[in-house]
């Protein structure tokens, strides 16, 4: 039966040899001795003051960083955004050069002066020319 916090007597490494018991040692308070305030120290302190400025100066550099970034980005999407409205536009520009051929076409005037204006036309003779000063007039 085992002992609860009992050690094993032969050390396991070495077979054969016995282990040293364990010394237990106690440590004395240390003496308090009466010293005059010129002796007495300062406590030491850890200047701060270094560390807050990193820490301001890095915080500062992250949020330029990202303002730039920020920047960028939406820089970027504006150019998207343009690029879009010039594909439009110029799509617009074709629709409209197309339909300026097509309304200059000469069957197309024929066609819209009979149907709009119902224009006629005319016969052969109907219109007299005036003649030109330069040649005598019959």
């Amino acid at each position: 039966m085992a002992i609860t916090g009992a050690r094993p007597a032969m050390n396991p490494w070495l077979p054969g040899r016995r282990t040293a018991p364990r010394r237990r040692t106690r440590q004395e308070p240390a003496r308090r001795t009466r010293r005059h305030s010129a002796d007495r120290q300062a406590p030491s302190r850890i200047d701060v003051r270094a560390l807050l400025v990193a820490i301001v100066v890095a915080a500062g550099l992250a949020l330029f960083y990202l303002s730039q970034s920020t920047r960028v980005a939406a820089t970027g999407y504006e150019i998207d955004a343009l690029e879009v409205t010039l594909a439009q536009s110029h799509a617009e520009q074709q629709q409209l050069i197309w339909a300026i051929g097509q309304a200059r076409s000469p069957g197309e005037i024929t066609q819209r002066a009979r149907t709009e204006l119902e224009l006629v036309s005319l016969e052969d003779g109907a219109v007299t020319f005036a003649s030109s000063a330069s040649q005598p007039a019959d």
